[in-house]
């Protein structure tokens, strides 16, 4: 095949293209290099990727569905932020609001998109999950790097390796950055721009980002990497406000009538306008004998604000008024966080060893906020809240891997320390007031110790067997709420969990793979889930901080994985096909429910709140096809689609609920790449993704299902990318959303958008 896709993630847009690949050994060979007699047993894994051949996973820790995505891939694809890497990746999804979206979280297979804590992220090692909580807002620190560092993903489905924690319950990501070796610079700018209507909405949006990067060689032994990125964008007002039948201007409202009665849209939500600097520090260096140090440092300084919130109705003068409508707020958001890391690796004794080091901080984060909107005046209020964040975790991963005989033995320890404190005060101004008192603070910490063992048995010439065992020790403690002048502190809390792992491989010739895998997890609380200063909804003391609206005895999640995968290889076309059965104990997940009041335990009160849902089973099938040189040098495809069946099995504490689908799990996904190297200097790409509808919530009700604002609607979703290489420029083009699809996950996905991008790489 020729391929012409340049070997590293320009600024521009396009569409990744997955292709499926034989798994490789350490030594770099493939399963169709090897003939029918050889005995070498590789890696267990089952690959998509861009060529057949060279892109494979590349370690031992994964006896069951992966994908691979290199430089190559990246590179095709409308890479804004570091998270679209993985866009076109079978069976998941980022729940991306627009351009920027700090809370950009990543779902595997049958997550909910706020399962946060279900999808372990590492760079190079050093993790980047925000397991501080189960939210929108713990989405994974994807800051960290800019598009432009990313050399390579791997992605596992499922819990199946012994090396990674309880959080990989639902999968593993793995960002890779390359290795610098040469002196170069990188110079790149790129620009979007979205025109959004929807209901009242008619919105021009604009966006760019400027990066300069710096890569200075250390004789032949390493390299050190500087680099700085702006970047700002508008993006889609993400809420639409309703507004109170019979108020002087209702009947000026939208009526939305899909959710099976009315919603009267009178207002929009700000546009999002985002600001954000980041200041990245990459290096590695060989010290000799085997032994290599890398580094990773990343400071970013966010500012966010949705402060403009704009009106459809008007008044009696002509102008916009918010008489009558609900909700109306103006915000502002700061940050700023640090992530520095350290890793080693060598050989000592015979063993292969690794060490990374890390430590997020975060520096400063406070957000600002107003009250709402008086419905009978219309006019916003000066006075307001104002929520202070402060937290930090720490990752220490530590192993050793060694051949001996017909074993491959891995042993290792890790440790994961997180802390978190939220104090939220109100301000008479909200735009620049300083809280005189506390009116809620919630706060703990938890840790997590693991220790494993791995064994990869070579039984005959074509089968081989991966055995593994995690142990995991948890504790939480210092957790607290605080309302007002009322505090309580709770217990410390201890847990531990053993999880076995089990793969067989059958290779029965060089092209075929057959692997199938049990394994067992178990995901401890997070801080937010046992310690979370909510408001009271219902009764005469709505509005209050409720110390009483969670449970801070909450049970661990406990999974059990059953997963077949087969690949075969037909000259330049792969077929992967692996299907799945997860069934969760004991799952994390808000809902509401009736309990005894406080006041008169006699009398039972709705109360939302994160609770154990008996068991949560799930079954699925993943196919994946891809073809090289499809009638012609130069063209791909591929194209993978999934079937979920993701429903609740037992729930005393609602079992009326019982046999419903599992929210945000749709039935299908599905994607579609196809890329054409026209010549060395010319590439194109076209690329397709879809959802179904899924349910919205636990319940299944009419309101469930429906394609608008509200609810998490199906998408078809095409984008488009050119691409021009010219000396050491590159220029790049591009669509997203081509059609301009109106899709929502509650909040609005971004309409069609235009991308351009121009980047000079040069030596120094």
């Amino acid at each position: 095949m020729i391929s012409h896709f340049k070997g590293r993630a320009h600024l521009g847009a396009s569409a990744i293209v997955l292709l499926s690949s034989p798994a490789i050994s350490d030594t770099g060979e493939s399963a169709a290099d090897r003939n029918d007699n050889d005995t070498t047993i590789v890696d267990t894994t089952i690959v998509v990727t861009g060529t057949l051949e060279s892109r494979e996973m590349r370690t031992l820790d994964t006896p069951a569905l992966g994908v691979a995505i290199d430089a190559d891939q990246i590179g095709a694809i409308n890479t804004i932020n570091a998270e679209d890497a993985i866009r076109y990746a079978p069976n998941l999804i980022v729940r991306k609001r627009y351009i920027g979206d700090a809370n950009a979280t990543l779902s595997f297979r049958n997550m909910h998109t706020t399962q946060t804590p279900r999808a372990l992220v590492t760079v190079d090692g050093f993790l980047i999950s925000d397991f501080l909580g189960v939210s929108y807002t713990t989405a994974p620190k994807w800051a960290v790097l800019a598009p432009t560092d990313i050399a390579r993903a791997e992605i596992i489905y499922g819990p199946t390796s012994a090396r990674y924690a309880g959080n990989s319950l639902g999968g593993t990501l793995r960002l890779e950055t390359a290795p610098i070796t040469q002196d170069a610079i990188l110079i790149g700018t790129q620009s979007f721009y979205q025109h959004y209507d929807y209901y009242g909405t008619e919105e021009g949006l604009f966006g760019f980002a400027v990066n300069a990067q710096g890569d200075v060689a250390i004789g032949s032994r390493g390299g050190l990497s500087l680099a700085y990125r702006h970047f700002e964008n508008e993006g889609q007002p993400q809420q639409w406000r309703t507004v109170t039948p019979g108020t002087p201007y209702a009947d000026q409202a939208i009526v939305d009538n899909a959710l099976g009665f009315p919603l009267r849209i009178a207002a929009q939500d700000s546009t999002v306008d985002s600001v954000e600097d980041q200041i990245r520090l990459r290096a590695n260096y060989d010290l000799g004998n085997g032994w290599e140090l890398r580094g990773l440092a990343a400071l970013l300084i966010d500012d966010e604000r949705t402060d403009n919130p704009k009106s459809f109705l008007r008044g009696s003068d002509g102008r916009p008024s918010f008489v009558g409508i609900s909700g109306v707020t103006r915000g502002q958001a700061q940050s700023t966080e640090l992530l520095a890391g350290l890793g080693l690796a060598g050989n000592l004794a015979d063993w292969d060893i690794g060490l990374t080091v890390s430590r997020f901080e975060l520096l400063d984060e406070r957000a600002r906020q107003s009250d709402g909107v008086d419905v009978v005046s219309g006019i916003i209020p000066d006075g307001g809240i104002v929520t202070d964040e402060d937290a930090h975790w720490t990752s220490v991963e530590a192993s050793a891997e060694r051949e001996l005989a017909a074993h491959r033995i891995a042993l290792g320890a890790s440790y994961a320390g997180y802390f978190g404190l939220s104090e939220t005060g109100r301000v008479s101004d909200w735009r620049s007031g300083e809280p005189s008192a506390i009116r809620s603070a919630s706060g703990g910490e938890t840790q997590l110790i693991g220790l494993f063992v791995e064994d990869r048995i070579t039984l005959a010439p074509m089968i081989e067997a991966t055995l593994g065992l995690r142990y995991e020790n948890w504790r939480a403690d210092g957790g607290f709420l605080q309302a007002a002048g009322s505090r309580v502190d709770y217990r410390t809390r201890t847990d531990h969990a053993w999880s076995p792992k089990l793969a067989v491989t059958m290779r029965p010739d060089a092209e075929t793979e057959i692997v199938a895998s049990t394994a067992w997890a178990t995901r401890f609380p997070t801080i937010g889930e046992l310690y979370q200063a909510s408001l009271i909804s219902y009764g005469p003391n709505v509005g209050e901080v409720d110390l009483d609206g969670f449970d801070p005895d909450l049970a661990p999640e406990r999974g059990f994985d059953l997963q077949l995968t087969a690949s075969r290889r037909f000259d330049n076309v792969k077929l992967t096909l692996s299907g799945f059965r997860q069934v969760v104990d004991d799952t994390l997940f808000g809902q509401t429910i009736l309990m005894p009041s406080a006041d008169d335990p006699d009398v039972l009160v709705s109360q939302s709140l994160i609770t154990n849902i008996g068991e949560v089973e799930t079954w699925g099938i993943d196919a994946i096809v891809a073809v090289e040189d499809m009638f012609m040098d130069g063209l791909s495809l591929d194209a993978n689609v999934a079937w979920l069946d993701a429903v609740i099995t037992e729930n005393a504490l609602n079992p009326k609920r019982e046999g419903n689908r599992f929210p945000r799990v749709p039935h299908w996904r599905a994607n579609a790449s196809l890329r054409y190297a026209v010549s060395t200097a010319f590439d194109l790409a076209a690329n397709w993704r879809y959802q179904n509808t899924p349910d919205r919530n636990l319940d299944n009700n009419a309101s469930s299902r429906c394609d608008s604002y509200y609810c998490v609607s199906p998408f078809s979703f095409v984008d488009l990318k050119s691409s021009v290489h010219f000396d050491k420029f590159d220029l790049d083009l591009g669509i997203d959303n081509l059609l301009d699809e109106k899709a929502f996950v509650f909040h609005p996905y971004p309409g069609r958008t235009f991308v351009i991008g121009l980047s000079w790489n040069g030596g120094l």
